[in-house]
């Protein structure tokens, strides 16, 4: 059987803020087709690594190669092209408050190089809408929804794109337990849907452990860990039990 080629490889990444060296030599390759699930302490780097995944922020050090294309950023139709594969929900939502959830919802499509036209736009804000449970929400301002009902309103515009590579960064924080189980069985279905890669960062381990067939865990600027749960569990490296243990 052919061995498929990964979706994202990360080599050797540095980045430093002054004299803060966020990213100290950081390794990652994200296989096709699996939700991959990124844990650490806070401040380890995991929100800086996902931008670096998503082409927002360029490396001091190291290489990047999206979809067997290595990333140059000084190439801006190519980093567009690559943009274009990839989706992603914010930590901070960044939901523009003065649309309503149809407008943000549809706002990829809308400013993507091909927007569709608005008949198949509307069915497929819909359709999106109707994944996340919420089928009526249309035409409903931020200010309307929960904090939960946004979460899902960001992980249906990071995924109405039929993107190949799902980015969400802690996407059920602040929310309990319910409607965080809930989040992640969306994100499971959006890739077993789909067929697209996922990664998702979170400090709740327990849920994801549900949907994640592959963890990595950071800790000061790198990835000290690749592998599933349960051999992660068995790591001698201490850090990596901490950060893998699943409550019984």
């Amino acid at each position: 059987m052919a061995v498929m080629e990964p979706i994202a490889e990360i080599t050797g990444a540095a980045k430093s803020f002054g004299p803060n060296r966020v990213l100290d030599g950081c390794d990652l390759v994200l296989e096709p087709g699996v939700v991959h699930g990124l844990v650490g302490p806070g401040g380890s780097g995991k929100t800086l690594l996902l931008k670096v995944l998503t082409t927002l922020m360029d490396l001091d050090e190291g290489t990047l190669r999206l979809f067997g294309v290595t990333v140059d950023h000084a190439d801006r139709e190519g980093l567009r092209a690559l943009r274009g594969r990839i989706g992603m929900q914010f930590q901070n939502l960044a939901l523009f408050d003065f649309l309503n959830v149809f407008d943000n919802i549809a706002f990829p499509l809308v400013m993507s190089s091909d927007p569709p036209p608005a008949e198949e736009l509307d069915q497929r804000v819909h359709h999106a809408l109707k994944e996340v449970g919420l089928p009526d929400a249309a035409a409903l301002h931020l200010s309307e929804l929960s904090g939960g009902m946004q979460r899902r309103v960001a992980l249906a515009r990071a995924a109405i794109s039929g993107a190949e590579l799902l980015v969400f960064d802690d996407p059920t924080g602040g929310l309990d337990p319910v409607f965080s189980s809930r989040i992640f069985a969306l994100v499971g279905e959006l890739m077993e849907r789909t067929g697209a890669t996922v990664v998702v960062t979170s400090h709740d381990v327990d849920r994801m452990a549900r949907v994640c067939g592959r963890f990595h865990v950071m800790d000061r600027g790198k990835v000290i860990y690749s592998g599933g749960l349960s051999e992660g569990i068995e790591s001698s490296d201490e850090r990596v039990r901490t950060f893998l243990t699943v409550e019984a």
